[in-house]
């Protein structure tokens, strides 16, 4: 018997779990993993899911087992080695040199007002319409401009980043390998290196205090212009994504939940826990991805070197075993913050504090310019993704003053 067949034999769930399955509501599938094949080979993209909460962290806290380090890796094929494809001694140079712009205490001191002076004006620019798109006029356009302020990249070039982004998000999914998608990536991030390359040389002014700034006027163990390039690049995206995924999330959970949205709406200070549950309720990332460094056995299972094991996060934050009734949002959650939504162990997320920040004024801001704001009904403004999950748009309406 070969090895595919074995497997598909031995992992019948996952033999007959497709991606588009997990688009809609990944959760039920998910769950049904969990239960009956918590380590189970997907054959529709050929790699490892693994879904149980405590498992997941085992292999994210594993890296020499468990690396980013691979040929095969999108990320690394699309942005190059950076903070996320590498592991070791490389990875440590490469995070500790960004690390001090994105601290809790800094993001605090010095981008809190420019948040909140952001989220005023693209209020401003809507208010007086009675309805909106908060994807496109608000939580897209606030991520921007806060990534902007950090990195030192000019604001008005919004419209620009916006289809990179895109562009990225799609390459990033691409499990089945298409080749055009990866194209389009390769294509995009290296107009991206271009532009940032300008910022780098002069020909586009950073100001002082920037991430890029800093970065430049480093001179002990100074990055290279390309590692520079390649650090920008996946920190750019990731503090897009998962920013305006959070503030489009906990708003639609909010939305969908009208008696806990009364409870914030009376008492503000529930906005970051509410922000914590929807984290773990519907992370904006699902999976982190490893590569098998050696091969091993895992809970019997065996696994062999450079096979993919994706470590999937929205399952693992649905874990009854310790969250109870999880697939219940509450913000009144008292271990809502320990989902693994930003990862675990040396990866961990580092622009989740940024992202917290700016999800928290943000909603704040919109919360008490449009104290009644309300979901359009009949609008397909559901989150999707099976990779990175966000509503695709979130139309609201409210009282005109």
């Amino acid at each position: 018997m070969s090895r595919a067949t074995a497997k598909r034999q031995r992992f019948p769930l996952g033999a007959s779990l497709m991606l588009d399955q997990l688009e809609v509501d990944p959760y039920p599938h998910l769950r049904r993993l969990q239960e009956k094949e918590p380590i189970s080979w997907v054959e529709g993209v050929g790699m490892w899911f693994v879904t149980r909460r405590a498992d997941v962290v085992r292999v994210l806290k594993d890296p020499a087992t468990f690396g980013t380090d691979s040929d095969r890796s999108p990320i690394r094929d699309i942005f190059g080695s950076h903070m996320l494809s590498t592991d070791g001694d490389e990875r440590v140079r490469y995070k500790s040199r960004c690390m001090p712009s994105f601290t809790a205490n800094r993001v605090r001191q010095t981008e809190n007002a420019a948040i909140e002076m952001v989220a005023n004006d693209l209020v401003d620019s809507f208010a007086g319409d009675g309805s909106v798109d908060l994807r496109v006029a608000f939580a897209g356009p606030l991520a921007f401009q806060g990534m902007a302020h950090v990195m030192g990249i000019p604001p008005n070039d919004d419209k620009r980043f916006r289809g990179w982004y895109e562009i990225f998000t799609n390459a990033l999914a691409n499990f089945s390998g298409d080749p055009a998608v990866r194209r389009q990536g390769s294509a995009a991030a290296s107009e991206f290196r271009s532009y940032v390359g300008q910022c780098l040389s002069g020909s586009i002014a950073i100001p002082e205090g920037s991430l890029l700034a800093e970065l430049v006027a480093q001179t002990s163990g100074r990055l290279s212009n390309e590692e520079i390039l390649s650090n920008a690049l996946i920190i750019l995206f990731g503090g897009l994504e998962t920013t305006e995924s959070v503030i489009l999330n906990t708003l639609w959970a909010l939305l969908t939940h009208p008696d806990q949205f009364d409870e914030v709406r009376q008492n503000p200070s529930l906005l970051a826990p509410a922000i914590e549950e929807t984290l773990r309720w519907e992370p904006a990332v699902q999976s982190c991805t490893r590569y098998v460094r050696v091969a091993t056995g895992f809970h019997g299972v065996d696994l062999e070197q450079n096979e993919i094991v994706q470590c999937m996060l929205g399952a693992a934050n649905r874990d009854p075993s310790f969250f109870a009734d999880p697939d219940r949002f509450d913000i009144h959650r008292i271990n809502a913050a320990e989902h693994v939504s930003f990862g675990v162990g040396t990866h961990f997320c580092l622009g989740a504090p940024l992202a917290r920040l700016e999800a928290e004024i943000g909603l704040r801001v919109l919360l008490s310019r449009l104290p009644d704001f309300k979901l359009i009904s009949g609008r397909e403004d559901t989150p999707r993704g099976y990779e990175f999950r966000k509503p695709p748009r979130l139309h609201v309406r409210w009282t005109r003053p």
